[in-house]
């Protein structure tokens, strides 16, 4: 393993290891030498190299590529488009798009793969898969049979290219009111901050979360609310991997060659989501059974196992 991402991603590196060197089944030896230069590495020890995230020089990848010919690398799901706006947006990109060739590229969910796609050489797009994370989640945060507080608890997070976030939010928000909808804000990224205890605190007493990030691939913070049996409302960009098809709001945005763009009506419709979900018994999507089985290191061994098949 090389190119250690840094922020929150860290976790899902760490995780990702953990995961394969538990595996039961004992498919996976994986070494850790995300800072280590290419002297210090036993290049002929490793069947495969495998660079997670944008966080390496391009001269390692070369090096290690012409060394170990018939090696197999690697690449993703946290390597290429810093600005999915943009596309490639400075010379790592630019290098990578055009000169790296991995045997095979990863990103994490379906919609964000196709849209990643548009920025690579023919010979790469047929080698780009698909890997979500897994997770080891606390559980000691998780309240069973909890007393709900909240009708929605709202995660509101504006992305740099979320040009209509402000409007859409104070729109869903005016509507909420209008319908005695009782809800709770999470102030997430540029638009605020939150500590994590609060947010499962927030979860705990909820009967829903409305994410209204207009992209998460797929959102470490959806999970943590299927997890705690949450049902996550909102479209198929924003919340992409979900455990019932019911619970996406559709029509609310639209993929445009550039990127993704929020309609302006979809406050309006993730309301009558809303409506229609808090008449449902929550049981009904089975949130963390499904989470649970989806992010664990069993299930992500396994995915990664078919992914190998290069």
């Amino acid at each position: 393993m090389l190119g250690k991402p840094g922020g929150n991603l860290i976790r899902t590196y760490e995780w990702h290891i953990s995961a394969l060197n538990s595996d039961k089944n004992e498919r996976f030896e994986v070494d850790d030498f995300h800072s280590m230069n290419i002297q210090e590495i036993p290049i002929q020890k490793y069947n495969i190299f495998w660079f997670y995230a944008k966080a390496f020089h391009p001269n390692l990848y070369s090096e290690i590529k012409r060394i170990r010919k018939d090696a197999k690398f690697i690449c993703g799901p946290n390597i290429l488009l810093d600005k999915p706006d943009v596309g490639l947006s400075d010379d790592w990109d630019i290098w990578y798009a055009n000169n790296a060739f991995p045997d095979l590229h990863l990103d994490q969910v379906k919609f964000y793969s196709d849209h990643v796609k548009k920025f690579l050489p023919d010979q790469l797009k047929g080698k780009s898969k698909c890997l979500d994370k897994c997770m080891k989640i606390d559980d000691s945060f998780y309240l069973e049979n909890s007393i709900k507080v909240y009708d929605c608890l709202l995660y509101s997070k504006k992305r740099r290219y979320d040009h209509n976030f402000e409007d859409f939010r104070e729109k869903l928000i005016n509507l909420l009111k209008e319908n005695n909808i009782a809800y709770y804000e999470i102030k997430a990224g540029k638009f605020g901050s939150y500590k994590r205890e609060d947010y499962f605190t927030a979860l705990n007493q909820s009967r829903v979360t409305v994410n209204l990030s207009l992209d998460e691939c797929p959102g470490i913070l959806n999970y943590e609310s299927m997890f705690f049996d949450v049902p996550v409302i909102g479209s198929r960009h924003n919340v992409p991997v979900n455990s019932d098809e019911t619970l996406y709001v559709d029509d609310t945005d639209y993929m445009t060659d550039s990127y993704l763009v929020r309609k302006d009506d979809a406050a309006s419709k993730y309301v009558d989501k809303i409506k229609e979900i808090l008449k449902t018994d929550p049981s009904k999507y089975n949130c963390r059974g499904f989470i649970k089985k989806h992010t664990s290191f069993s299930e992500y061994c396994d995915r990664v196992d078919n992914l190998l098949i290069l």
